[in-house]
C-alpha cells in the first residue's frame, strides 16, 4: 500500500475543475474529496493503493504543476524514548533515557517534531481562520503570527519528538521530552526555571547541531492517515497513549516523506530539504470537511524554523517586510445614502391612508350616512368590490406565471460570455466587501433583517427591516467574475437566524421577551441563481471636462510649464498662446482618456447585473432552476383559482343586481 501525498495550492488553481473530472473519469477518484484535498495550504493525502496505480496519476498531476509524492509508508519499529537527562559535548548530545542512551553526533540529519497534544493550536487555528475569513476573505486569510503559534503550543500540552536520521534519511533512533520530565543540569547555562523554554532550548540545541533540521509542527491540524489527535477526554489515560502512538507514526510517516522527496526531483524547482518543512496549518482533523472548502483556505504555518521565536532580536522580519506580508483586508461595505422622505413607499402608502382616513372622516360626518350605507351596498351588490379583487389577484398570478416563462425562457450563460440585456448566471457568492450580519455576524454577501414587536394583543408586529441591498458583491464560476447589485431584488435567502433582543451572535445580554429578530442571510461562498439584467457600469472618477479644468489649474500655478507656450518670450501668456496651451491639454487628457478605454479591464470591473426598471432581478439560493419555477407555479395556481371564483362572484351579484 502506497499514498499519494499532494501540496495544496489556494487559491484554486484555474484548471481545477479540469483536473477533477479527469482524475474521477480516469482513475475513478471522487470528484468532491479531489476537490477538498487539492485546494488549500498544506500536505493532504489524495488516493492510496498499489504504487503501480497511483504513478498513472503522476502525469496529471505533473500537468496541472500539483507538487506530490508517492510516499510508502513504513510501519514504525519502535516509539520515541523518553529522556531523562542529556550532557552536552562538543562533538555530540547524549540523551539518557530508561533503556538505553541515544547519541545524536554533530553533523547529524534530525527530524524533529514540535507538537501539541491538547488542541488548543487546532482551536486557535479555526478561530484565526474564521476571523481572518470573516474581515479579509477566503482568499487573503492572514496568517498565524509565529510567537502566537510557538506561545500556543507552549501554552498547551507541549512535546518534542527527535528522530536521528541516516544518510538515506532513515529512522535510526529517537527520543521523546517532556517539559517537566527530564532534569535540565545538562542544559548548563542554556537551562532556564520555565520547563517549556527548557524544551525550546532542546530544539535549539538539534538545530545547532544538526547539517540539516527538518521540523514539523502541525500535528493535530493535518488529516493524514493513523495521525488523528483524539480530543474526546484528553485526561484520560487511554486517550494519552492513542494520541502518543500516532504521533509516533506522525513521526514515521514525515520521514517516508522526506525519503520520497528526496528520490524524486521537485518539479517547482525547490530544494528536497525545503518542501516538506514548508507544511502549512489544516483544519483540525476534527471537522476535515472544512480544510478543503474553497471559501474556507487552512492556515499558513510557521516558516522552517520555529527556534528563530526564541530569538526575536536577531531573526524577526523587518518592519518593511511584515508590512509587505500583511493581507489587505476586505473595504468597509458602502454606507447606504439616505433617501428623501418622499421618495420612499412608505411616505406614498401613509400619505393615501391618511389622506383616506380623512376623506371617509369628513364624509361620514358631513354627509348624509344613508348615502354612504347605499353607496357601499351598490357596490358590492353589483359586483364591482369583488370584480376589484379578482383584477387584482389575477394580476398577481399573471406576474408569477410571467417570472416563471423568463425564467425558463432565458438560457443559463457563463460569466465570461454574457450579454447587454436579461441574462440568467449561477455561480458562487464572494464579498467584494468586509461585509458582517447585523446580529449573528456572520460573512455574507446579503442579509435582510426584520425585527419584531410584541403588541398587546400578543401579536408579533414588524417594528423594522433593513437589509444590505446597497452592498454589491462577485458572482464566480469557472470562467471568471461579474459583479451583482441586489438593490430592488428578489431575494431567496437559504440560511435563516432568530433571535430575541438583545442578542448578538451566541451572546444574550438582555431577557426583553416583548422584542425579536429574524435575520436571512446569503453566507460567502453559497451557489446562487441570478437572472437580472446585465449593463455596463457607469464611468467612475471625475468626468473628461473634470479633468480638463484640475489640469489647466493646475498649469495656471506652474509658471515653469507656462513658459513653454510663450512664444514671443515677453512674459505674458497672452489669448492665442492660452489657446494653444488649452488645446494642448485638452489633446492630453484625450489622449489618456483613451489609453484608459483601450486596457482590458477585468469583467466585474465594467459589467454589472442589477435590476432594470420593468424588468425582474431574482437572486435564488437554488441548485436547480426546477425547484424556483415550481414556487412561482405554487404562488400563480392558487391565484387564479381564487381569481376566477371572485369573478364568478362577480357575474353572479351583476346579474341579480340588474333583475331587481
Amino acid at each position: 500500500m502506497h499514498y499519494l501525498i499532494v501540496e495544496q495550492q489556494s487559491p484554486a488553481p484555474e484548471n481545477l475543475s479540469e483536473l477533477t473530472k479527469e482524475l474521477a473519469h480516469k482513475h475513478q477518484l471522487d470528484p468532491y474529496q479531489c476537490r477538498q484535498r487539492l485546494v488549500g495550504q498544506g500536505l493532504s493525502l489524495l488516493a492510496k493503493g498499489p504504487r503501480e496505480t497511483l504513478e498513472k496519476i503522476s502525469p496529471l498531476l505533473t500537468s496541472a504543476k500539483v507538487i506530490h509524492s508517492v510516499v510508502k509508508p513504513s510501519k514504525p519499529e519502535y516509539a520515541p524514548q523518553r529522556i531523562r537527562n542529556l550532557q552536552i559535548t562538543p562533538e555530540q548530545i547524549s540523551f539518557d533515557c530508561r533503556e538505553k542512551t541515544v547519541i545524536f553526533p554533530k553533523g547529524a540529519h534530525i527530524l524533529a517534531i514540535f507538537a501539541d497534544l491538547s488542541g488548543t493550536l487546532a482551536d486557535k487555528s479555526i478561530q484565526q481562520l474564521l476571523s481572518g475569513n470573516s474581515y479579509f476573505g477566503r482568499n487573503a486569510t492572514p496568517r498565524m503570527d509565529r510567537n502566537k503559534v510557538s506561545k500556543t503550543i507552549l501554552q498547551g500540552r507541549p512535546v518534542l519528538d527527535l528522530y536521528r536520521l541516516s544518510n538515506r534519511l532513515e529512522i535510526t533512533d529517537a527520543v521523546r521530552i517532556f517539559p517537566g520530565k527530564f532534569d535540565p543540569k545538562g542544559l548548563g547555562p542554556k537551562a532556564t526555571l520555565s520547563s517549556k523554554q527548557n524544551l525550546l532550548q532542546i530544539l535549539n540545541l538539534a538545530e545547532e547541531y544538526a547539517t540539516q533540521l527538518h521540523l514539523f509542527h502541525d500535528f493535530g491540524l493535518v488529516n493524514l492517515p493513523g495521525c488523528t489527535l483524539h480530543r474526546d477526554d484528553p485526561d484520560n489515560p487511554e486517550t494519552q497513549r492513542h494520541n502518543l502512538i500516532s504521533l509516533a507514526r506522525y513521526g514515521w510517516l514525515m520521514s517516508d516523506l522526506l525519503q520520497a522527496q528526496k528520490q524524486q526531483p521537485d518539479p517547482q524547482g525547490q530544494s528536497q530539504a525545503d518542501l516538506p518543512s514548508v507544511v502549512a496549518m489544516a483544519m483540525a482533523a476534527q471537522n476535515p470537511g472544512l480544510a478543503g472548502e474553497p471559501g474556507q483556505d487552512p492556515i499558513h504555518s510557521l516558516a522552517e524554523e520555529l527556534m528563530k521565536d526564541v530569538q526575536p532580536a536577531t531573526n524577526e522580519d523587518s518592519a518593511e517586510e511584515r508590512q509587505n506580508n500583511k493581507p489587505v483586508g476586505l473595504p468597509a461595505p458602502p454606507q447606504a445614502k439616505p433617501l428623501p422622505a418622499w421618495s420612499k413607499p412608505r411616505f406614498w402608502i401613509g400619505t393615501a391612508g391618511s389622506l383616506t382616513i380623512i376623506a371617509g372622516f369628513m364624509l361620514f360626518n358631513l354627509a348624509d350616512n344613508r348615502w354612504l350605507n347605499k353607496a357601499a351596498y351598490h357596490a358590492f351588490a353589483s359586483g364591482t368590490i369583488p370584480l376589484m379583487v379578482a383584477a387584482a389577484m389575477f394580476w398577481s398570478a399573471f406576474y408569477f406565471l410571467r417570472l416563471k416563462r423568463q425564467i425558463e425562457n432565458t438560457p443559463t450563460s457563463r460569466i465570461r460570455s454574457v450579454a447587454m440585456g436579461m441574462v440568467e448566471v449561477k455561480g458562487r457568492a464572494v464579498r467584494k466587501f468586509a461585509l458582517l450580519s447585523p446580529m449573528s455576524h456572520t460573512p455574507c454577501v446579503f442579509y435582510r433583517l426584520t425585527k419584531f414587536r410584541r403588541e398587546r394583543n400578543n401579536q408579533w408586529k414588524v417594528s423594522s427591516v433593513s437589509s444590505s441591498a446597497n452592498v454589491p458583491f462577485d458572482l464566480e464560476d469557472d470562467t471568471g467574475r461579474i459583479e451583482i447589485n441586489p438593490s430592488g431584488c428578489r431575494v431567496s435567502a437559504g440560511t435563516r437566524q432568530e433571535g430575541s433582543s438583545g442578542q448578538v451572535g451566541l451572546i444574550h445580554l438582555s431577557d426583553n421577551v416583548d422584542d425579536k429578530w429574524v435575520e436571512e442571510i446569503i453566507v460567502d461562498g453559497t451557489l446562487l441563481y441570478v437572472l437580472g439584467f446585465a449593463a455596463a457600469k457607469a464611468p467612475s472618477g471625475p468626468s473628461l471636462q473634470a479633468k480638463k479644468t484640475a489640469a489647466l489649474r493646475e498649469l495656471k500655478r506652474n509658471p515653469q510649464q507656462l513658459k513653454k507656450f510663450d512664444k514671443n518670450g515677453d512674459g505674458v501668456i497672452d489669448a492665442d498662446e492660452w489657446d494653444e496651451a488649452r488645446a494642448g491639454v485638452e489633446t492630453d487628457i484625450m489622449r489618456e482618456n483613451l489609453k484608459d478605454r483601450s486596457e482590458r479591464k477585468k469583467q466585474q470591473d465594467h459589467i454589472v447585473i442589477g435590476k432594470k426598471k420593468g424588468r425582474p432581478l431574482i437572486i435564488a439560493e437554488t441548485h436547480s432552476e426546477d425547484h424556483l419555477t415550481a414556487r412561482y407555479l405554487y404562488y400563480s395556481i392558487p391565484l387564479f383559482g381564487a381569481a376566477a371564483l371572485a369573478t364568478g362572484g362577480a357575474i353572479y351579484l351583476l346579474i341579480n343586481y340588474l333583475q331587481t
